[in-house]
This record gives structure tokens, C-alpha cells and sequence, in this order.
């Protein structure tokens, strides 16, 4: 009688073990799967935000310039 309690607690371990893994396996093939198709975050290059920066300040300054000259 305990030797088919306990055969049948391993049966049982084994079989919780092995769902535990499918569902381990499915949960990280579906999170890959999602996320190769969208990427989590687009940012644009730092020099070209940089870039646009310097060249809006180069106009006001510009502007500037020719609001005092006048």
C-alpha cells in the first residue's frame, strides 16, 4: 500500500515537473515571438537630435542678430 502512494507521488511529481516546462517553454517562445516583430522602444539618434538642436539655436541667434542690426 505505500510503495502505491508513493509511486504514485512521483507520477504525480513528474507529470507537475513536466507542465511546468511545457508552460515555461510556451510562455518564452510566445515573449520572443512578440517580441521580434515590434521593437519595445524607437529612439532617434542622439547626434541627429543634437544636430537639429544646433541648427534651431543657429537660426535664433540669426533672427536675433537682425532684430538688433534693424
Amino acid at each position: 500500500m505505500a510503495t502505491s502512494i508513493i509511486t504514485s507521488a512521483k507520477r504525480g511529481a513528474y507529470v507537475a515537473i513536466g507542465l511546468y516546462l511545457v508552460m515555461v517553454l510556451f510562455v518564452s517562445l510566445a515573449s520572443q515571438s512578440q517580441h521580434s516583430l515590434e521593437a519595445p522602444i524607437q529612439v532617434a539618434h542622439p547626434g541627429v537630435q543634437f544636430e537639429l538642436r544646433s541648427q534651431s539655436a543657429a537660426a535664433d541667434s540669426v533672427e536675433l542678430a537682425g532684430a538688433v542690426g534693424a
